[in-house]
């Protein structure tokens, strides 16, 4: 499942239905609403959507402070100050939308155990993405899911999809349909998801 995919980081805490993991690079980690995978030594493997990032100190309660100055570059600081690279950590939060099935298939929901401790995470390319975002069942359970920002979530699953698939309007429109059938109550959240998915369709 993740020939050829470069690791992105390492699963530090997990729940039933969300897992962290911290990145390997600081400063580093999947894209807002961007598919990731995990695959255990059992062959069980598992798929998130990255809902958060935080950079902070590793030891708890112990904020950074400011090292720099007006006219550094961005990099001066840590080349000046190499022991940050050690203190500090970036980690990303996700919650998990699949897993694979029987024989490897790629199945939407919620599995029943989610990935162990210090499992990889890789960031998923376009083949992968593309097979899973076949199916929009994910949706509902990301709606389910009392996620914050949950409408910027949606449509930008749905954006890094439509980018995958080429730029594949048709994709778009359809996962639009998906999202429109599931919200046709709720039309402020509609507004809100389909005016971001017009906004990913222009910035491509």
């Amino acid at each position: 499942m993740s020939d050829g995919l470069v690791p992105v980081g390492e699963v530090i805490a997990v729940s039933t239905a969300h897992f962290e993991a911290q990145s390997y690079e600081l400063n580093q980690s999947p894209s807002f609403g961007s598919l990731v995978l995990t695959h255990g030594p059992d062959g069980s493997g598992h798929f998130g959507l990255c809902s958060g990032a935080e950079t902070a100190g590793i030891e708890p309660g112990r904020m950074p402070i400011a090292w720099g100055a007006a006219d550094d570059d961005d990099e001066d600081i840590y080349d000046r100050q190499p022991q940050l690279r050690h203190v500090l950590r970036t980690t990303f939060s996700c919650v998990l939308v699949g897993y694979l099935g029987p024989q490897g298939a790629l199945l939407q929901g919620m599995p029943s155990h989610p990935p162990r401790i210090h499992e990889r995470v890789w960031q998923a390319g376009d083949a992968e993405i593309r097979a899973f975002f076949v199916s929009q069942q994910y949706l509902r359970f990301l709606l389910r899911a009392d996620l914050e920002h949950v409408e910027d979530l949606i449509a930008a699953a749905i954006g890094h999809a439509y980018r995958a698939h080429g730029g594949d309007r048709a994709y778009l429109v359809g996962a639009g349909r998906a999202v429109a059938r599931l919200l046709a109550g709720d039309h402020e959240r509609l507004s809100a998801v389909l005016e971001l998915l017009a906004s990913a369709e222009e910035r491509r």
